[in-house]
């Protein structure tokens, strides 16, 4: 996990971390410069399992710092999740006992349901389990949630992140493995994805910088081809966005490809954010 500027969130994402039914993990947690009260947030978790690394480097951005914990990583596995994010508590649990069940597998997801403000539920995660129809449609993305990735470390360390794909770090790095590599998610939900609202700048440089990939690997009619589609769909994509941010609002309609949360995946989540909320907040008033 990196972590920067985020005090308002981190004390929920960490709990969520602590609660999991798998105990055998280690946190690696780096703090990327932060000028709020992140820091002092982290340093109260009294638990030897996190290591809480503090950079006087400043603010280095996601994929440095991913690549950072990767490197310091002991585990067979990495898992990753943001610092405004929730991890159900069988997260961990359900990943490693799939992974140790189907070694061909290099990186897996999950589930993910995606929520604003105080757990207000307004989506789902477009998800695809088999690597089939993960990688279906390389010049529009793969629908694989960057904050459910558990994947070997050993690729995790032959794969690492590119500065240079600032916005689209993931996507970016699955477009350059997917011909090589096995993917796959569970279509169990196991994790709360947070957005707050659409930033279309942020946005946008991310479908730039995704759309530059596609040409740089542009050797073959074919891959033409996908350069041509993405930079077609991913210029409709910002225009939304732009509209969307305009209207100042992030809905269950904000995105056409999220989809509908049904009553089961709303219980699931009322009951995983309750009990969450409730145990930090006695947490932070002991």
């Amino acid at each position: 996990m990196s972590a920067y500027n985020a005090s308002e969130t981190i004390g929920l994402a960490l709990r969520s971390i602590l609660t999991q039914t798998y105990q055998n993990w280690e946190l690696i947690l780096i703090d990327d410069g932060s000028t709020d009260q992140t820091r002092e947030i982290v340093s109260c978790i009294q638990d030897s399992r996190v290591r809480f690394i503090q950079e006087p480097s400043g603010n280095m951005g996601l994929a440095s710092r991913l690549n950072q914990c990767v490197r310091l990583a002991r585990g067979r596995y990495i898992a990753r999740m943001d610092a405004d994010d929730v991890a159900y508590p069988q997260r961990l649990e359900r990943q490693v006992q799939f992974l140790e069940e189907h070694r061909d597998i290099d990186l897996l997801g999950t589930g993910a349901v995606i929520f604003r403000g105080e757990g207000e539920i307004i989506g789902c995660y477009p998800t695809a389990s088999s690597h089939e129809a993960i990688c279906r449609r390389p010049w529009w993305g793969f629908p694989l949630a960057h904050p459910t990735w558990m994947g070997k470390r050993t690729w995790f360390l032959s794969h690492p992140y590119s500065d240079e794909d600032t916005r689209c770090e993931d996507q970016a790095l699955l477009l350059q493995s997917f011909s090589h590599s096995r993917f796959a998610a569970l279509e169990e939900v196991l994790l709360g994805y947070r957005m707050a609202e659409i930033e279309a700048g942020k946005l946008g440089r991310g479908r730039l910088n995704y759309c530059r990939r596609l040409v740089a690997r542009a050797k073959d009619l074919s891959s033409l081809k996908w350069a041509m589609m993405g930079f077609g769909v991913h210029s409709v994509a910002f225009a939304r966005d732009v509209v969307l941010q305009f209207g100042r609002t992030v809905g269950s309609r904000s995105r056409s490809s999220w989809g509908a949360a049904g009553q089961a995946e709303r219980d699931q989540w009322q009951s995983v954010w309750v009990e969450l909320v409730r145990d930090h907040r006695v947490l932070t008033h002991a």
